[in-house]
């Protein structure tokens, strides 16, 4: 692949109706996607236009399902994360439609979760609602029934009646947050 990739992919957004800014948006994070994975996997070596900075080599290691993953652990804290998932699922949509490659690693590398330590969401929780200056009596309520639910999630699976996974007792634990946080 080639610097006509860029432009390609600059193209395709366009006839897609993308904004302007979007397609600068885009463009600048697929540049720091490459750079991630040039960082990452030392055998990916762009060579940049010096002009542009876009890359006038994009090797096959920016489609690897598990560089993207790396990625998507690196970016997960930064404020415009989702725009990130956008512009990458964009361009993975995009290789697909040109036949770059095959198969969209994009679906299936989004699924992949880190794994959650369940005690430090609790203890990161706790401190949020510190910080909105809750009550300590209500602090400590609203942990303690996040344990007992937790303790209730582990029995239940240990008793095998419903198996619960831990992506499920997070996710379930999310929705609580955002209830008491709405109240």
């Amino acid at each position: 692949m080639t610097a006509p990739v860029f432009t390609s992919y600059q193209n395709w957004l366009k006839s897609k109706s993308y904004s302007d800014a979007t397609i600068r948006n885009y463009l600048m994070d697929l540049r720091k996607y490459i750079a991630f994975t040039v960082q990452v996997d030392r055998c990916v070596d762009p060579l940049l236009d010096e002009h542009t900075d876009s890359p006038l080599q994009i090797t096959d290691k920016i489609f690897d399902q598990d560089n993207l993953v790396s990625y998507f652990q690196n970016i997960n804290q930064d404020q415009n994360y989702k725009r990130f998932l956008a512009s990458l699922s964009k361009f993975f949509q995009f290789a697909l439609d040109q036949h770059l490659i095959s198969q969209n690693p994009f679906p299936k590398a989004i699924k992949v979760q880190p794994e959650t330590n369940l005690e430090e969401t609790v203890k990161i929780y706790q401190q949020q609602l510190e910080a909105k200056k809750f009550s300590l009596s209500t602090i400590r309520n609203y942990i303690n029934d996040i344990h007992q639910y937790i303790n209730f999630c582990e029995t239940q699976k240990l008793n095998d009646q419903f198996p619960i996974s831990n992506d499920q007792k997070i996710s379930t634990f999310r929705k609580l947050k955002l209830k008491i946080i709405g109240n």
